[in-house]
């Protein structure tokens, strides 16, 4: 009876120690590739996506396809998460935070870490907090300005003289007259109302030669959403 009493103590105790709340390291993976770990902030999270999807992801360079990858819940602005991704390929040279659409096809990083041979050396890449800006000019780039490169850019010329290729949309456009309407300019920082380019998607524009409203956006509706936040957000 008395070993049966000191088993149940020693099960007892053992089930108290489970339950402490104490929060361990992760231990370092010494087998079956990498393992990364970040605490991230997201800041803007009214325009986390719904038409595609975020990840913690680990890529080989110029891939649009990542090797391996952690899809990351819609947040809560001001919050941490912490991520833990193992078995990461030694294969990778870089671990980002990126957006990509539902055929997982990269949209865009929102965060790029290269991954260093120290880290591949201890198979652990620590990366600490990180704070990721949802409304970040290159989500807009690539979600929405990119799409209309081939009139705009893609080429040697530019339809109406507007580029708005990587590196050239944002001073084409920002605090820019439009030359179809006087009374407004192309973007203009915090004031969408007063922003001709949602004219000219929308569809409200005079003067404008070509239908705009169809253009082949992944997803029109929350790319149009992910514009009119960005120029809200601007600094005047």
């Amino acid at each position: 009876m008395r070993y049966l009493q000191l088993l149940i103590l020693s099960f007892s105790l053992l089930l108290s120690a489970c339950d402490s709340g104490d929060i361990y390291p992760v231990e370092k993976n010494n087998a079956g590739g990498l393992t990364c770990q970040i605490a991230l902030v997201f800041k803007h999270t009214s325009t986390w996506p719904s038409d595609y999807h975020v990840v913690l992801a680990a890529y080989q360079n110029d891939s649009e396809y990542s090797e391996i990858s952690k899809g990351i819940s819609r947040q809560i602005e001001g919050d941490t998460v912490l991520l833990t991704m193992t078995d990461i390929p030694e294969s990778c040279q870089m671990v980002t935070i990126a957006i990509v659409n539902k055929s997982k096809r990269n949209v865009v990083n929102l965060m790029t870490h290269t991954i260093q041979a120290s880290e591949k050396n201890e198979r652990f890449i620590e990366l600490g907090t990180q704070d990721v800006d949802l409304l970040a000019y290159e989500r807009v780039q690539a979600q929405v300005f990119s799409n209309c490169t081939n009139c705009h850019g893609g080429s040697a010329r530019a339809a109406a003289g507007l580029f708005l290729t990587e590196g050239k949309s944002y001073d084409a456009l920002v605090n820019v007259s439009s030359t179809k309407n006087p009374d407004k300019v192309l973007v203009s920082p915090g004031i969408p109302s007063n922003s001709f380019i949602l004219d000219v998607l929308e569809g409200n524009a005079e003067n404008v030669r070509y239908d705009h409203t169809n253009v082949s956006f992944n997803s029109e509706t929350e790319d149009l959403n992910l514009l009119k936040e960005w120029i809200k957000n601007l600094d005047k």
